[in-house]
């Protein structure tokens, strides 16, 4: 778990690859640190799979893929935040708002 926020902290892209293929582990603690780190890092590479993430199975990974979404900026986001504010998790919902507002979408 710690690996992971520490990769994410570091900021080197050469971690992406890696911690995307981190985000198909079974353990939703693990794929959560790795959509924050994914996040930290902003490699664009990450965008498609965060996307992918909105839709986990644990509210905590899709909130912290929404808002590694609004650090990483990239408009190809977008229409799937805005499908995350229907989200039933409150959290959920916060985030993918924040993550928009950091895009300059008007919620």
């Amino acid at each position: 778990m710690w690996v992971a926020l520490s990769l994410g902290h570091i900021g080197d892209p050469r971690a992406t690859d890696p911690l995307i293929e981190v985000l198909e582990h079974g353990h939703c603690w693990i794929r959560d640190e790795a959509t924050w780190a994914l996040g930290d890092i902003g490699d664009p590479r990450a965008v498609d799979p965060l996307i992918e993430a909105l839709r986990d199975e644990d509210s905590n990974v899709r909130a912290a893929a929404a808002e590694a979404l609004g650090k990483i900026g990239d408009p190809r986001a977008i229409d799937h935040l805005v499908d995350a504010l229907g989200d039933e998790d409150a959290d959920v919902r916060a985030a993918a708002a924040e993550a928009l507002d950091m895009l300059g979408w008007q919620v």
